[in-house]
């Protein structure tokens, strides 16, 4: 199947959708499976979870270092409104196959291969 979106379609669905999860997690006070999953792909973090004591968003990021064999994770922290902040501002700079995956994400076909998204400007 075939779904055709706009680029603003796109970018404000997603910023919907953070609002959204935002919400969700100040009630719950936990972050759900999607919403760690959209920020892992839009930060190219290797981990997000919910600190509830500091009532924010710790994001890992993997640092490459040339002193090591392995590479470092930095740690960010990010209130609900910094984080929300943050995924809409990466979310305005992305084209072609970003707001392709965003697409899917948005119409739940993530992991649908047959499934097609066509981005119109």
């Amino acid at each position: 199947m075939t779904a055709y979106l706009t680029e603003y379609e796109i970018k404000t669905g997603l910023k919907n959708l953070v609002t959204q999860y935002v919400e969700s997690c100040k009630n719950c006070n936990q972050l759900s499976d999607e919403f760690v999953e959209l920020i892992r792909y839009t930060l190219k973090a290797k981990y997000a979870n919910y600190n509830q004591e500091t009532r924010t968003i710790q994001i890992g990021v993997k640092q490459e270092n040339e002193n090591s064999f392995y590479n470092d994770i930095k740690v960010y922290s990010y209130s609900l409104e910094e984080a929300e902040k943050e995924l809409d501002k990466n979310f305005s700079n992305y084209q072609g196959k970003d707001l392709v995956y965003f697409g899917k994400f948005l119409t739940g076909q993530q992991n649908d291969v047959s499934s097609e998204i066509r981005v119109i400007r």
